[in-house]
């Protein structure tokens, strides 16, 4: 396994804010439709301003996913993705 770096912003991308956390449920990267199947991890670098969040997601495919957004930015990006 390896970590492809891809760094690109979402076009679309559906999350749930419940009791304090954001959890992302789904989004698109090019042509495909990603439903997230489970959060791995959540972490915040907070030494970058403004403060950016990540999520690791595994999708329903399979495939696992590092998802991030900046605080007060409407964008959210896929960083990575790793490979089989």
């Amino acid at each position: 396994m390896r970590e492809e770096a891809i760094h690109e912003k979402l076009p679309r991308l559906v999350v749930r804010y419940e009791g304090g956390r954001i959890e992302p449920l789904e989004f698109r990267w090019g042509v495909r439709e990603f439903r997230v199947r489970s959060v791995n991890a959540r972490w915040v670098d907070r030494a970058t301003r403004p403060v950016r969040y990540f999520f690791s997601v595994t999708a329903e495919s399979g495939e696992v996913f590092v998802l991030s957004y900046r605080e007060g930015e409407p964008v959210w990006y896929v960083d990575s993705v790793i490979v089989t």
